[in-house]
């Protein structure tokens, strides 16, 4: 089987706004599961978050958000954030969002998005590529691990 392959196309205003509201409610999910938030204050706290990231929307300084599309059919398979900010002296990535279409999941596009996403960064005269991953998503972790990506923090939490 050939391995996935996939281009990272600019989002449209029109598909931002779609993937706003997604990514609104994905991580206010998240951080309920995760124990960070409540289920009443989560939809605003991560309106506040995500417009905090955002403000210019799809126009935010040194920020890309792309469809990752199927290399070969064009079809839409993903999603894809990324931000470029100061390391030190050089330039270093952060992928604040890395989402595979529920129903193409299992098929290889997770790690062709990271891939592709690994060479924009550097294409954009990052050095090193980071992201969060919430400690849940275990799928997201072993692919991440499997990339070479390693532990630079961990923050714990203990129920009282």
């Amino acid at each position: 089987m050939t391995a996935a392959q996939v281009r990272l196309d600019p989002m449209t205003e029109a598909e931002f706004q779609a993937y706003f509201d997604h990514i609104v409610a994905k991580y206010a999910a998240s951080n309920v599961r995760s124990g960070n938030w409540t289920a009443e204050e989560a939809p605003a706290k991560s309106r506040e978050k995500l417009d905090e990231l955002l403000p210019e929307g799809l126009a935010a300084a040194d920020t890309r958000l792309c469809l990752a599309r199927d290399a070969v059919s064009g079809e839409r398979v993903g999603i894809f954030w990324l931000h470029l900010r100061p390391h030190g002296t050089e330039t270093a990535a952060f992928i604040h969002d890395i989402e595979v279409d529920a129903g193409l999941r299992g098929r290889g596009y997770g790690r062709a998005v990271m891939l592709a996403g690994a060479d924009l960064a550097r294409q954009l005269g990052a050095v090193r590529l980071g992201l969060h991953v919430f400690a849940h998503n275990e799928t997201a972790i072993a692919l991440y691990t499997s990339l070479g990506f390693a532990t630079t923090d961990l923050v714990m939490s203990l129920p009282l």
